[in-house]
């Protein structure tokens, strides 16, 4: 489940892989549902990332290869086919470019992993990212398949990024300048050296997202084990053990930590009992959002700020 907020639309809810896009207003009453599955205009093969950016709907469709441009009332305007590594997430950036953020599992290689595209051609203008470009990965990187967590939301001109299984993160200019980065000993997201037997050993911690507040707090959203992750049923597969279908709520919590970038301090933290929160970019200072259910069991999203 991913949710996009726009000041003039309102809430944009869609499940990644599908088709459809439903619109709800601010108070998180059901508009409409634009898109649909097909080949032809304004519908998709596989939804990647959705953001409303100068008041148009950018659809990356991670299947077709493309980026697909609405109307806010859902109506084709354009496509741009794309060359990328692989799907990552939009972060829109201004002056009509987003950042994708994305590598290759394919290559034992360090690759730029942010992705300079321009909206009115589809072109990338630039790749940058990783100061060590070229250089072989390590056997974590590897094992974890090159994957990396990008900013929903930074100052204006820059993203934030960092690999999965660290809590190491940098910040760079979209003109491609490193700027400065967040690196330190977190008791609660240990380094992994090699990944856990799920038989026996809890799941890794990992970064999930981003993002970064007016005040320069750095928020990190990370995945954790439950305290009862042991409790959960295994099933085997061909890559090891894993979690019964639909009992990932049970096996993993979600932990949101805000650090001051400028006292370079932790200032708090907050652990929902659950797989679903993740961040949100609501007119450039983050929020959570995370699926939760009504005591009459009805299923609702619920939008988390923050205070000190």
């Amino acid at each position: 489940m991913r949710v996009v907020w726009d000041e003039e639309l309102g809430y944009l809810h869609f499940l990644p892989g599908d088709t459809r896009i439903k619109i709800f207003d601010h108070d998180g009453t059901f508009l409409r549902e634009i898109g649909g599955e097909g080949d032809g205009p304004g519908e998709f093969r596989g939804i990647g990332d959705v953001h409303v950016i100068d008041g148009r709907i950018v659809v990356l469709d991670m299947i077709k290869s493309a980026l697909v441009i609405l109307s806010p009332a859902g109506e084709y305007i354009t496509r741009h086919s794309y060359r990328l590594p692989e799907t990552g997430p939009i972060t829109p950036v201004g002056q009509d470019r987003i950042v994708v953020t994305t590598t290759t599992w394919r290559t034992r290689v360090i690759e730029h992993p942010l992705h300079l595209v321009d909206l009115s051609s589809g072109a990338i203008t630039l790749r940058f990212g990783a100061a060590n470009e070229g250089a072989e990965v390590t056997g974590l990187q590897w094992n974890f398949g090159k994957r990396v967590a990008a900013s929903v939301s930074s100052r204006p001109g820059t993203v934030w990024w960092g690999w999965i299984a660290t809590p190491a993160v940098q910040e760079w200019s979209v003109e491609g300048e490193f700027l400065r980065d967040f690196d330190g000993d977190l008791p609660w997201f240990p380094e992994i050296y090699e990944e856990p037997d799920l038989a026996r050993e809890p799941p890794a911690t990992l970064l999930r997202e981003l993002a970064v507040d007016g005040d320069d707090n750095l928020w990190m959203l990370i995945r954790t084990a439950d305290p009862e992750w042991d409790e959960v049923p295994m099933v085997q597969g061909r890559g090891g053990p894993y979690p019964a279908p639909n009992t990932e709520d049970d096996y993993f919590d979600i932990r949101l930590d805000v650090f001051s970038l400028r006292e370079r301090r932790h200032l708090g933290r907050h652990v929902w009992d659950g797989y679903t929160p993740a961040l949100l970019n609501r007119g450039g200072e983050p929020a959570v959002y995370a699926l939760e259910y009504s005591r009459a069991m009805v299923p609702q999203i619920v939008v988390y700020g923050v205070r000190e």
